[in-house]
């Protein structure tokens, strides 16, 4: 008889305890990164160094609301820059540069596991615009200029921990499933006399990492809650 007191009495704390805890209708989600990178290498060529310099940026940023109980649905936005340049024949005349903007929508839907874990999952879809741009120098002098459109559809599960009321700490388990479709113009000038072509491509692919591989997929993120 004690012990299935005993037992009772756990299993009202812990009921108490998780039921408290869930995620309110109202509650505001944000999250998001920021970031910079610079690469710079120089090595002989012939008479003179050839200098190689790689640098981007970027940025992306995650709004959402609880439609209803550890349900979320909201925003993504993003923009991302990469430069990347020689000096060996002369400035400026070798390089590759692009950005990228992106918008699109995301719902996610948390899952009481235990005391301050959560596991959850998110649906994500995402509009991209690129513009690209490339010159050089072999034989002939070339310059290339490209814009994209595509989009993009992820399926993200993870595990979530409450560090405290307002923050959690993720692990998620990034590009399980995922579908895109691009579709590419290009103009494309060379030579002297100069030579100009245009042309276009359009790719489509589908993605699932069922392997032992996805180990590697595995990422750590953080999300900010505002309370009602």
């Amino acid at each position: 008889m004690r012990t299935k007191i005993l037992l009772t009495i756990a299993a009202f704390i812990f009921f108490v305890v998780t039921a408290n805890a869930q995620i309110e209708k109202g509650t505001i989600l944000l999250g998001g990164s920021i970031n910079y990178y610079s690469y710079k290498s120089s090595q002989p060529y012939f008479y003179n160094n050839y200098d190689y310099k790689s640098e981007g940026d970027g940025a992306n940023i995650q709004i959402g609301r609880a439609i209803k109980t550890n349900s979320f649905a909201g925003i993504i936005l993003s923009y991302s820059h990469t430069n990347n340049y020689t000096t060996a024949v002369s400035p400026d005349s070798n390089f590759n540069k692009s950005t990228t903007l992106g918008a699109g929508v995301f719902y996610r839907k948390y899952k009481k596991l235990l005391k301050d874990f959560y596991f959850f999952a998110e649906v994500s879809g995402q509009y991209q615009h690129g513009e690209m741009e490339q010159a050089g120098s072999t034989n002939v002098y070339y310059n290339t200029k490209a814009s994209s459109n595509g989009g993009t559809i992820t399926f993200t599960p993870g595990i979530s921990y409450a560090v405290c009321k307002n923050l959690q700490m993720e692990l998620l388990m990034n590009g399980l499933v995922s579908t895109s479709y691009t579709h590419i113009r290009y103009n494309y000038i060379s030579g002297t006399p100069t030579v100009t072509s245009d042309g276009k491509s359009n790719s489509f692919s589908i993605n699932a990492n069922l392997n032992s591989s996805i180990l590697y997929g595995f990422g750590i993120g953080f999300k900010y809650f505002i309370g009602k």
